[in-house]
């Protein structure tokens, strides 16, 4: 019977850190092997400690001490101990989409969180269900932006292609040039959390760490760059609250 539990565990456990890897969270796949490979040596050392090799349990128990507490074992780094540190996407939420900027390649990833589409990974729309969803999300200017910045990225062409099956304004979608996104939309954030995922920052990071990875990601989006004016007001703003708020703590 224990055995079969101890299988079950196993396979909940595969399942996760493969949903893990699946979705690109990378950090988060790493701390959870940090904290199972710990748990695991744990384990390992009080098997041998109640056999009586002290000696060897000692080891492993030393092992897995510096795993748990410093984030290495030997001289591999499993996340240096919870420090923070720039994580390999960003995120950015409007009311109708969940969008990723993958740090490495720069490619731009979303999903519908709201509407007729919802759940649907943008990437299996069609152009139909493109343009009805074009259509849908126009009522909020943050998700009307993000799917521009998604089609800019994704769908080359796309405003002509809509223009000549649709009808639609070829003027549609408008640049503000204040905010970075379409007329009317804030380039402001809703909480510091917000911030540190778009950033691809854990909460902790210091000033030269938001300012590096502003640096990186402006690098990706910026405008003249070929990027999305939007997303690079977005991340300007993550950068100014961050700074701001680690600003006040440090005083």
């Amino acid at each position: 019977m224990i055995w079969l539990v101890g299988g079950g565990l196993a396979l909940v456990l595969l399942v996760y850190l493969y949903s893990l890897f699946t979705q690109g969270e990378i950090r988060r796949l790493v701390r959870a092997l940090r904290y199972t490979l710990g748990g695991l040596m744990i384990a390992v050392a009080a098997v041998f400690g109640l056999r009586g090799n002290m000696m060897v349990a000692s080891v492993i128990a030393m092992g897995a001490a510096g795993l748990l507490m410093r984030g290495r074992l030997g001289p591999i780094d499993f996340g240096g101990g919870g420090q923070a540190g720039p994580n390999n996407a960003s995120k950015v939420k409007s009311r109708y989409l969940d969008m990723r900027l993958d740090h490495d390649t720069g490619a731009v990833t979303g999903e519908v969180r709201e509407g007729l589409f919802r759940g649907r990974d943008l990437a299996g729309l069609g152009p139909e269900e493109c343009w009805a969803l074009y259509d849908e999300v126009g009522e909020d200017p943050d998700s009307q932006a993000l799917f521009e910045s998604w089609l800019d990225a994704n769908r080359k062409g796309w405003r002509d292609y809509f223009s000549e099956h649709y009808g639609m304004d070829g003027e549609a979608g408008p640049t503000d040039g204040a905010t970075g996104g379409t007329s009317g939309t804030r380039s402001g954030l809703s909480s510091v959390e917000e911030a540190y995922e778009l950033l691809g920052l854990e909460p902790g990071a210091g000033p030269d760490q938001i300012r590096a990875a502003h640096r990186r990601l402006m690098k990706k989006v910026h405008p003249d760059q070929g990027g999305s004016a939007f997303l690079a007001a977005r991340i300007n703003a993550a950068k100014d609250l961050l700074l701001e708020t680690t600003g006040r703590s440090a005083r």
